[in-house]
């Protein structure tokens, strides 16, 4: 179960394989050998169910339809057994917590009927407005009015994306079916988008002191629900992997989720390590990573989780995160160096390692000069109060360095038109202009690449056993640094994130370790260059 890397496709932007202008599940299987090679043993897809497309495919219009714009269901199905015959399985996104407002649920409860306004969460105005005070994710409220039923309905991300009512026995029934279907379609793995906001509280009340999460975040009935899937779904998929998103929690809360024991979750993705460059914990401002709270939540959750015996998912990048790269490294001056960094030295730790589209080759944010050239409904949502409180040069500013549109370009195969990534005349998604530069075909053959130094990290995690079974343990007195050791095997990885030379103060390592991964050509036991990165296998037992 642990050795594993985990790819996130995000369908739309990843490869063209029926000359449309747009990702699907041809342009998929494509790629897959390209997949296998890097090292790959799962794919996790975007959600690729039938959706107006209003949130990337996270509003849902049909479970059990594909959107046809990916292909069909038998092009899916095809994916499937091709990636099954290379020993990869495929991870379903499930997007539960909410549906589309065009879902055949949703337009069935605002025509009145009583199942179906069950299924979500309608309340009465209170005095004459609001139920609640609580903010959305994505701006604005997060309750719509409908004038026909005088009632107002609960949608804590876009208001197209209603909120479901776990607290519904037949809806919960539903959502088995759904799980079930995609299990005997071949289904593997299931990711579960934002899954500790499920369980809405029973007293809807205002939030005097934040926007309304800490009242729906971690619900007192979260475990119960995700025990009923592991029990009717999970524990019943030969070699199932599944992994929760879980926001603004607790590392004792949600690492009840992904113990060993607790048939609930495999692991895990948490995102405070990824709130460090937010200003009063606000993701809208601008502002350099802190790496020092960011190297003491690293320690601080990797040794909670190592003593529970749970399991998080580790990762920089994702459809929802600017670029790692662009983020935390210097992809100006040490571009090869900061990536290989910031992935080998997050993907070793104990934990599942995922990768997301690009990563892989260093691909960097858009660096857009004009906020209409945003489109994602995030950066939509909240431009206009930015600008309520910023010049429009400081909101490009903090959107190119925030928003999720940085990693939502398309993926950058080689030097040809937009960037390889389809043979259509058009191109419907974002084309980042380095792509000359930054592509695949670049460096698929250069062995000092940043892809072909993935492969090195990704094989050294799967083949090195104190890597995927080892513990985890940190040094007294430097940080960035850490052992893995599995019984009488004993891995160092050390890294230095910053654009200067960095003191170690170890003093003879070389004469009980051997160099088994570098990012430079050059190794000094007491200083570390510029984002290096260094791994070191134990070869005496005397130190």
């Amino acid at each position: 179960m642990k050795n594993e890397l985990v790819y996130e496709v995000f369908i739309p932007t990843f490869k063209d394989g029926l000359k449309t202008g747009k990702g699907n599940f041809q342009g998929v299987i494509e790629k897959l050998t390209y997949l296998k090679d890097l090292g790959v043993t799962r794919i996790w897809l975007s959600p690729f169910y039938k959706s107006p497309f209003k949130d990337s495919g996270y509003d849902v219009a049909n479970y059990y339809e594909v959107n046809p714009e990916f292909g069909s269901l038998k092009d899916l199905e095809q994916l499937i057994k091709k990636a099954a015959d290379l020993k990869i399985s495929i991870v379903t996104d499930v997007v539960f917590n909410h549906t589309s407002d065009q879902h055949e649920w949703f337009q069935k409860a605002l025509q009145g009927d009583p199942k179906y306004i069950g299924f979500y969460i309608f309340k009465d105005p209170v005095n004459g407005g609001v139920p609640t005070n609580w903010k959305s994710k994505m701006g604005g409220s997060t309750w719509e009015f409908v004038p026909q039923l005088n009632k107002y309905y609960l949608h804590l991300f876009a208001k197209e994306q209603p909120d479901l009512n776990w607290q519904n026995h037949e809806l919960r029934q539903e959502l088995i079916n759904v799980l079930q279907f995609w299990k005997n379609k071949g289904i593997k793995g299931f990711r579960l988008d934002v899954c500790n906001l499920y369980d809405k509280p029973t007293i809807f009340e205002d939030d005097n002191l934040g926007d309304g999460r800490r009242f729906y975040t971690d619900g007192a009935n979260i475990e119960q629900y995700f025990k009923l899937m592991n029990q009717e779904v999970f524990s019943k998929v030969e070699d199932c992997f599944t992994v929760g998103e879980v926001s603004s929690t607790t590392k004792e809360k949600s690492a009840k989720y992904a113990k060993k024991h607790n048939q609930q979750l495999d692991s895990v993705f948490t995102f405070l390590h990824l709130k460090v460059d937010y200003v009063n914990n606000n993701k809208w401002t601008y502002a350099q990573p802190d790496l020092n709270i960011f190297w003491k939540l690293l320690k601080e959750w990797q040794e909670y989780y190592q003593q529970q015996d749970a399991e998080l998912a580790l990762f920089m990048n994702n459809h929802d995160q600017p670029r790692a790269v662009s983020r935390f490294g210097d992809s100006a001056n040490f571009w090869k160096e900061s990536a290989t960094a910031i992935f080998g030295f997050t993907a070793l730790m104990r934990g599942v390692p995922f990768l997301y589209q690009g990563e892989e080759i260093g691909m960097t944010n858009l660096d857009l000069d004009d906020l209409e050239k945003f489109v994602d409904v995030e950066s939509t949502g909240h431009i206009p109060e930015l600008l309520d409180n910023h010049s429009s040069a400081d909101v490009l500013k903090i959107l190119n360095s925030k928003a999720r549109d940085n990693a939502r370009s398309v993926m950058q195969w080689n030097q040809q038109r937009f960037a390889g990534f389809t043979e259509s005349d058009q191109c419907h998604q974002y084309v980042n202009q380095n792509f000359l530069t930054i592509n695949v075909e670049n460096q698929i053959s250069n062995p000092d690449s940043i892809l072909n130094h993935y492969k090195k990290l990704i094989n050294l995690r799967k083949t090195l056993k104190p890597l995927y079974e080892g513990t985890i343990e940190f040094f007294e007195s430097l940080d960035y640094a850490y052992k893995r050791i599995y019984q009488n095997e004993e891995i160092w990885v050390l890294t230095n994130w910053t654009k200067v030379p960095k003191i170690t103060e170890l003093k003879n390592a070389e004469d009980h370790f051997e160099v088994v991964y570098n990012n430079y050509q050059t190794f000094d036991t007491q200083t570390l260059l510029p984002y290096q990165l260094v791994v070191l296998k134990k070869v005496s037992h005397e130190i």
